[in-house]
């Protein structure tokens, strides 16, 4: 894709995200910076709310407070174990390795052809924003820490949110206290995963089924891999493999567990039947792999009327929503669990290295250590595959 056809098909989200800059800029008097790129807006908004909450429950919030730590800490040695890993496979260019890449609404995520939709990704984000830090507010109003402010964060054009308690008297609490105000944000976006989940199969999916049926399987292909040689293109619906049929998710994964790696088989849409041949799935290496993302099913519906159809259709639109936000929760869960010097990671694991190092210099050294590994595995995953994006964009 040449840069000319890259502004032209995402001229919509340029459009807005200079006027985000230009709005920024305009009133940056009214800001905090910080490294000459990042603005806060502090403001009082929702810490009433907070306090008013942490009474109303504050034995429940301080037990899920403990449950967040334990799942906290659980989450930032998976996290760490994983990016290790993933780095030294991507750097090894074993086959199937992957990197990280950012996800930023109204653009593709690099690496793919696959587009964050601006409006419902703002939502998305607006959501687990707000669910992240009103957690560390609650959590800390309850352990009656004052909050001293809330606001805006603005990185550039990219938007974030903030809760600020007061650091000193933070400081003086008990290490538990302090593990529970830092895990809170990413066990509340480990809940709201589970929120998600249920709600969509509790709620949404039984009232699709009711009226629609599922007649395929939407996928977009991975670059590189079995299913993109194929010419397999991206929103494909497949109908058929190898002659079973696969009008759900769970047909698809069902025809494909008993073919192994090496293997030639046939996928079937509408109109074409693609020769595919297998490679290792790098999870199992006994299981054959396509290389292509799962991204929902195609619905019918079962008697056309124009209700049904509106129905359907913000059915549709809310099940995606809902499947962006179960993602995106968890894995900016994780990340924010990953010690990277201001996430609340890090913050766990300054204070847990002080308590078990009695040498504060040796323990800040053991911090840091950790930290710099992390994000140097972070960069490489991030940057390693966006490079080669990049290329692709500005080839002619």
């Amino acid at each position: 894709m040449s840069f000319v056809l890259a502004i032209v098909q995402y001229k919509t989200a340029i459009i807005f995200y200079s006027l985000i800059f230009l709005i920024v800029y305009l009133n940056r008097k009214k800001f905090d910076v910080h490294a000459k790129f990042i603005y806060l807006y502090r403001t009082k908004i929702g810490i009433k709310l907070m306090g008013l909450a942490s009474k109303k429950a504050s034995r429940l919030i301080k037990f899920l407070g403990h449950a967040g730590v334990v799942i906290g800490f659980i989450g930032m040695i998976l996290i760490f174990a994983m990016i290790l890993l993933l780095t030294y496979k991507l750097i090894l260019n074993e086959p199937g390795a992957g990197g990280a890449s950012p996800v930023i609404p109204g653009l593709p995520i690099a690496g793919t052809d696959l587009v964050f939709p601006l409006i419902t990704g703002w939502i998305v984000l607006f959501i687990i924003i707000v669910v992240h830090e009103f957690s560390h507010g609650i959590v800390a109003s309850a352990y009656k820490i004052k909050i001293k402010n809330s606001g805006m964060a603005f990185f550039g054009p990219i938007l974030g949110a903030f809760v600020e308690p007061d650091e000193k008297i933070l400081a003086k609490q008990k290490d538990w206290v302090q593990y529970s105000v830092f895990a809170a944000g990413a066990f509340s976006n480990f809940l709201t995963v589970i929120f998600v989940l249920l709600a969509a199969s509790i709620i949404l999916n039984p009232i699709a089924s009711a009226i629609s049926i599922s007649t395929g399987v939407i996928v977009y292909s991975q670059p590189g891999l079995p299913a993109e040689k194929a010419d397999i293109l991206n929103n494909t619906i497949i109908t058929e493999i190898n002659g079973k049929n696969t009008n759900t998710i769970k047909d698809f994964r069902n025809a494909m567990k008993d073919i192994g790696p090496n293997r030639n088989i046939a996928l079937k849409s509408d109109d074409k039947i693609y020769s595919v041949t297998t490679t290792e799935n790098p999870d199992d290496i006994s299981q054959g792999y396509l290389g292509v993302w799962i991204m929902g099913e195609r619905s019918e519906l079962r008697n056309e009327n124009i209700l049904n159809q509106i129905l359907l259709n913000i059915l549709n639109w809310f099940r995606q929503m809902f499947g962006w936000l179960a993602f995106l929760s968890l894995n900016i869960g994780l990340i924010n669990l990953l010690p990277i010097f201001i996430t609340d990671g890090a913050r766990m694991l300054k204070v847990f290295f002080e308590r078990i190092i009695p040498n504060k210099d040796k323990s800040i050294s053991v911090w840091l250590l950790v930290n710099w590994v992390a994000l140097f595995s972070l960069l490489i995953l991030v940057f390693l595959p966006f490079f080669r994006w990049l290329a692709t964009i500005f080839a002619v």
